[in-house]
């Protein structure tokens, strides 16, 4: 969920949101965090998510490794144009950010709606990634809690949004009515609510997916990995079952979908490892 205005580490050192001229004109904004050579990491948040989903992760890998953290059209600072729109839509624009940032090759992370999107940047161009972490992701069964967008989507005051967030989150500690406040305003901003929901509705039919790539995984020839939380509210963590022998899985115990917030640590140990070995 967008947390621009909260303070966070990720703000420090300079480390300010830049933007990226797209090939057909549209703009993506962009966290750039980390000098250095090395073939960068670059991260792809979910569904009505923006870049500072990744905030923490930035902040523990970028003192040796370049990081990118992105915000996928339609959300955060980004365009509102979806281009061709699904996830094929956003992966090309993922494809397309690569190219106007000029990086040939990354190691593609993505978050839930995210985790689909650098799946299928992968296999429509195999030589762009080194590596894939997915983590929540989307794309690896059916089964989705789409009356949760429903709730997002229709929450009109911070405390019903707060509670709308609460399922997500392992600590309710986190959820806030300030935090709902914040994510109320960015979903109060011109166009954003119809633009979300004409992605829902392109991604997602009620209760399930409309784009499964579990079967193609099998496809990719760079390592890929897959994480999940076991008390997963939103993508039920049997999806991280029964995947090719070659897909290393970690399982969060009693963490929810949340991982790159609450569990930025772990999830930053696992990107470095799958990297070294990338």
């Amino acid at each position: 969920m967008t947390l621009s205005d909260v303070p966070h580490p990720a703000v420090a050192g300079g480390a300010y949101a830049q933007s990226a001229m797209l090939a057909d004109g549209r703009v993506l904004r962009y966290r750039r965090m980390g000098a250095g050579g090395g073939t960068p990491i670059v991260m792809v948040h979910g569904f009505a998510g923006e870049l500072l989903t990744w905030a923490g992760c930035q902040v523990q890998l970028s003192p040796r490794h370049p990081t990118y953290a992105l915000d996928l059209p339609g959300h955060g600072g980004s365009s509102r144009d979806l281009g061709s729109g699904g996830v094929p839509g956003m992966a090309e624009a993922l494809l397309a950010f690569l190219d106007a940032v000029g990086l040939g090759r990354a190691h593609l992370v993505g978050h839930s709606l995210g985790g689909a999107v650098v799946l299928q940047a992968a296999l429509s161009r195999p030589g762009r990634a080194a590596s894939l972490t997915l983590v929540a992701s989307s794309g690896l069964g059916e089964e989705v809690d789409t009356g949760f967008i429903d709730r997002l989507l229709g929450a009109e005051d911070p405390e019903t949004l707060a509670a709308v967030l609460r399922p997500l989150y392992a600590d309710p500690g986190l959820i806030t009515a300030e935090l709902g406040e914040l994510v109320l305003a960015a979903l109060s901003g011109p166009g954003v609510r119809a633009t979300l929901r004409r992605l829902a509705d392109q991604c997602f039919a009620p209760g399930r997916q409309r784009l499964v790539l579990r079967d193609r995984l099998a496809e990719l020839a760079v390592p890929v990995q897959v994480l999940w939380g076991t008390d997963d509210a939103v993508l039920p963590v049997r999806h991280a079952q029964g995947l090719p022998p070659a897909v290393a899985v970690h399982l969060f115990p009693g963490q929810g979908h949340m991982l790159p917030i609450e569990a930025a640590a772990g999830v930053s140990r696992l990107i470095e490892g799958i990297v070294a070995a990338g």
